[in-house]
């Protein structure tokens, strides 16, 4: 596993210093705080689709701020808890707030899965806990060929698991209590770019359908092992971070050492 580490030089277009990181994703150096103009916007996204996963270190925004910068790629997804919008923490009594999740991207289990999700760490202490990544359009295209012409046609159960499970590999788990389930194409194209990519995922794939459960594990099971080969993950700690469809990742958050990760979320699917 790779942390985020520069793969190129520093570079500047319209308006926007980025730099590429290895295996994927950039970092930009820019102040996210201040409204871009429509040229950085629009480099901003164009990297976004392209690269899939966009750091920036030493940001300090409100949420207001954070959802400004994500307008662009798409409308706002309002949560039901306005209070407690888009907040992860060690100091509430939630279960995503303690804990490592399992690889997982947000909304798989609908019909619209998220376009982006944005997450700004507010308050971490240095090297405690981190978040992986994985680049499932980049996996999808170096597939065995034999292994994704498989993938291909099969239909998966896409499931938002119960908060007891949001660790767990779900497919080693017989009859798992879930909160919503859905069949869907084991591979799905992002409508933004056009890139096929692995939409399975540890967390939120149940099993894929018209096969027996122990021919599902065993397939799932490879091709998690090229999906999240550790060659293939990019480990970050801290900063702001916005990640496109496609990009799966779980989160590490041991007691006490992240007080809030605050998050925006796009769907984003249709151009206003």
């Amino acid at each position: 596993m790779a942390e985020a580490h520069s793969a190129g030089d520093w570079i500047t277009e319209q308006g926007l210093r980025w730099r590429r990181l290895a295996p994927f994703g950039v970092e930009v150096d820019h102040d996210l705080s201040r409204p871009l103009d429509s040229q950085v916007a629009e480099m901003f996204c164009r990297l976004l689709d392209r690269e899939a996963l966009i750091f920036a270190r030493g940001q300090a925004l409100t949420m207001q701020q954070q959802q400004a910068l994500s307008a662009p790629i798409g409308e706002d997804v309002h949560r039901a808890h306005a209070q407690d919008r888009g907040y992860i923490s060690t100091e509430q009594d939630q279960a995503g707030g303690r804990g490592e999740f399992s690889y997982h991207s947000d909304n798989a289990y609908a019909d619209m899965p998220m376009a982006a999700i944005s997450l700004h760490a507010v308050d971490v202490v240095d090297g405690a806990s981190s978040t992986q990544f994985v680049h499932a359009g980049q996996a999808y295209r170096s597939l065995p060929p034999a292994l994704r012409a498989r993938l291909d046609v099969l239909e998966a159960e896409m499931v938002k698991p119960a908060s007891g499970y949001i660790g767990s590999r779900l497919c080693d788990i017989d009859d798992p209590q879930v909160e919503f389930s859905m069949p869907f194409a084991a591979v799905r194209t992002n409508p933004r770019t056009g890139e096929r990519y692995i939409a399975v995922s540890e967390m939120q794939t149940a099993r894929f359908l018209g096969m027996e459960r122990d021919e599902s594990r065993a397939l799932l099971h490879e091709v998690y092992r090229h999906l999240y080969a550790p060659e293939a993950c990019l480990e970050h700690a801290g900063g702001a971070e916005i990640s496109s469809c496609g990009t799966t990742s779980p989160c590490n958050m041991p007691a006490g050492t992240l007080r809030a990760l605050a998050g925006a979320y796009c769907n984003g699917w249709w151009p206003a």
